[in-house]
């Protein structure tokens, strides 16, 4: 790897660790609560009637830890489990929805933010570099929800990591 390379490495890393930082303090601060309420809120609303195994291989977090997040979403009220025997699927209320959106909002206007830093130009270039790492990850439904998870797919017609996931 020569020293371009390695810079342009270096700054990806950066970037990343800048809008992940970013986008977790602002759906912290939307939803009012830490760790992962925000992006389980989020991954929910997109794919309502999941279970808590599926939120626990989005989120990457243990049994007993997803437990405790579906324990703490009940108990603020955002959250109910169904009835249909071991599965017992997960629903936003219309509260859940509320925050969930809120959640999604405020991500979107941060990434906005930076979005508005580039020219038209760089723009396109973004979604085409977004593009381009994003499309070959997509092995899973689980890896396009992981990937996804915070993610408005209403905004994304063209989602790069679902067009991964299909070829």
């Amino acid at each position: 790897m020569n020293e371009r390379d390695r810079h342009a490495a270096n700054l990806l890393g950066a970037s990343a660790l800048l809008v992940a930082g970013m986008v977790r303090e602002a759906v912290t601060a939307s939803v009012g609560a830490g760790g992962s309420l925000g992006e389980a809120l989020i991954a929910i609303k997109d794919q309502p009637g999941r279970t808590a195994d599926w939120l626990a291989t989005v989120l990457q977090i243990s049994q007993p830890g997803t437990a405790h997040l579906i324990r703490r979403l009940t108990e603020q009220g955002w959250v109910v489990r169904g009835s249909e025997g071991r599965a017992r699927p997960l629903r936003l209320t219309p509260e859940g929805e509320r925050v969930a959106a809120a959640a999604l909002e405020a991500r979107q206007a941060v990434v906005q933010r930076l979005v508005d830093r580039l020219t038209g130009e760089q723009r396109e270039q973004l979604v085409a570099i977004a593009g381009a790492l994003l499309g070959p990850e997509a092995r899973s439904e689980e890896t396009l929800a992981r990937l996804c998870r915070l993610c408005d797919r209403a905004t994304c017609g063209e989602c790069p990591v679902y067009e991964g996931l299909r070829g």
